[in-house]
């Protein structure tokens, strides 16, 4: 079996052009409910919750896995690295997949930080050199660490989300105001982009470089059309022992170079 850690869109599809392709059997795991719902196709195996290293050796042993591709989000460092560590241990093939970055155009607005600690810190001083208007599209993982900025407490800030039961409850938990919770699923186009940076009077917008497929391209668009500032956290590195590829073509390439990757 061919288990795909699928945290993203990229993922998913990979899985199953993979089980399509080659009839092999698949297993795809996923940490909500909600992306159980979208992993779910004919002839995958599904799996839902949050893996340490000695549960995804279980799950290497028990599904039979003879090879593993990760394909969580880009900037899921512990993941990859624990998943790199697992397929080690148990001694099968190890494949990073990571969609490419978008490239950051020159712009005098642009602000590349190391993690969210910075981009909270960076946004609150640039807002309140303006409006104090904040505009946040980095997900709900690391919701806490802007709820809890000292930097953003006097600022207005808006957070994009997913609209599950689970991400709004967190938000709750954080004492975030609904008034300011923008819960849909993106990626969101240019225009969508640009309308609620504009309504929400953002002076600055917070964002991961996701990439395309995560619509980054039509954030910085966006955001540079209106002359507001633009905080990008870059991306962590994980060190790849193993083969890393950003499409389906590639991975299809390496499978057809390695026969199969065995």
């Amino acid at each position: 079996m061919i288990w795909v850690i699928a945290g993203t869109l990229d993922g998913r599809t990979l899985a199953v052009d993979i089980q399509k392709r080659t009839g092999e059997d698949m297993l795809v795991t996923v940490v909500s409910q909600y992306g159980a719902e979208l992993a779910a196709h004919k002839g995958i195996t599904v799996h839902t919750g949050r893996l340490d290293q000695e549960a995804m050796q279980n799950l290497i042993t028990e599904h039979n896995v003879r090879l593993l591709i990760d394909a969580s989000h880009p900037y899921a460092a512990i993941v990859t690295a624990t998943a790199q560590d697992a397929a080690k241990a148990m001694n099968i093939p190890f494949v990073r997949f990571e969609r490419k970055e978008v490239p950051l155009p020159d712009y005098d607005k642009l602000h590349i930080v190391v993690d969210e600690v910075e981009a909270a810190n960076l946004a609150g001083k640039l807002a309140k050199e303006n409006n104090s208007h904040v505009y946040l599209t980095t997900g709900s993982k690391t919701m806490h660490i802007f709820a809890k900025s000292e930097a953003l407490q006097d600022c207005e800030v808006w957070t994009r989300i997913l609209p599950t039961a689970e991400v709004l409850q967190m938000m709750e938990d954080l004492n975030v105001s609904p008034k300011r919770i923008v819960a849909v699923q993106g990626p969101f186009s240019y225009d969508m982009n640009r309308i609620m940076f504009h309504d929400t009077k953002a002076s600055v917008v917070v964002m991961k470089n996701s990439g395309l497929v995560g619509g980054a391209d039509t954030k910085l668009q966006a955001a540079m059309d209106l002359g507001i500032h633009v905080i990008v956290i870059d991306r962590p590195r994980v060190k790849i022992e193993g083969h890393v590829v950003s499409s389906n073509d590639e991975f299809f390439k390496l499978w057809e170079d390695t026969n199969g990757l065995r």
